[in-house]
């Protein structure tokens, strides 16, 4: 019983980092899978299943967040999520079936994706432009940032913000559709994962419980801290997560 309760407290510390990164500078979700493999020796398969079922935390928090900002487009979430939905249930359902290894070179390169996005991206005044995006598109979108989150174990902003700023989206209306794609991300993922077995809920709800703590807490720690810098404190962390992940698979 006691060595339980130690791992759900790991479990729980493990969200509650990613919650405070997403929570303080809108980063940190990609570090969770990571976290989970290589600080605690969880399997990669239960790593993302349970991660990606915490998301559903951040992204009921962020839709109401960003709704209530009215910066959401609804047009274009429900085309996102037609095409996220079966192709999130479809990834989720091979996760069990692709390599240890070819899964964690997509996690690495996801994670050195969003470090070089940090790196240079550069802040700009906010964008409230309507983009229309035929329904084709967005329905393509949502496929590929589904199938590629199942996989991974991200929540979606990480594929979808620069999927969508290729269409040339608004930064403001890209990151209201990431927060609002992890919901049908995480429910058929978790639907999937589910079916497959791989899916520890004694990991996940610690996880999700942290997570939910983690990002209420680092949306008040930050207010009045420059961000700048903690961003690209962070992005040279990822970047070495990254370059070890893709190590450990080569060699």
């Amino acid at each position: 019983m006691e060595v339980l309760s130690i791992d759900l407290f790991y479990y729980f510390a493990c969200g509650l980092l990613s919650g405070l990164l997403i929570g303080a500078i809108g980063i940190g979700g990609v570090i969770l899978v990571p976290l989970l493999i290589f600080a605690l020796g969880i399997d990669i398969y239960q790593s993302i299943a349970a991660s990606i079922f915490a998301f559903v935390v951040s992204g009921l928090v962020g839709t109401l967040i960003y709704a209530k900002r009215k910066v959401i487009s609804w047009r274009e979430i429900k085309f996102v999520w037609i095409g996220a939905a079966p192709a999130t249930l479809c990834g989720s359902l091979l996760l069990s079936s692709v390599s240890k290894e070819l899964l964690t070179l997509l996690i690495a390169f996801l994670t050195l994706g969003s470090a070089a996005r940090e790196f240079i991206h550069k802040q700009s005044e906010p964008d409230n432009r309507t983009i229309v995006i035929e329904k084709g598109k967005l329905i393509f979108i949502g496929a590929v940032t589904g199938f590629l989150s199942a996989l991974s174990g991200t929540g979606g902003p990480l594929v979808l913000i620069p999927m969508m700023l290729w269409f040339s989206v608004p930064i403001t209306i890209a990151i209201g559709l990431a927060q609002s794609i992890q919901l049908p991300i995480s429910i058929f993922a978790t639907i999937g994962n589910s079916w497959s077995g791989i899916l520890d809920l004694l990991i996940a709800i610690p996880l999700a419980v942290g997570i939910a703590f983690g990002t209420y807490c680092g949306g008040i720690w930050i207010k009045g801290v420059p961000t700048s810098q903690i961003k690209k404190g962070v992005a040279i962390i990822l970047a070495i997560i990254g370059i070890a992940m893709t190590i450990s698979v080569l060699i």
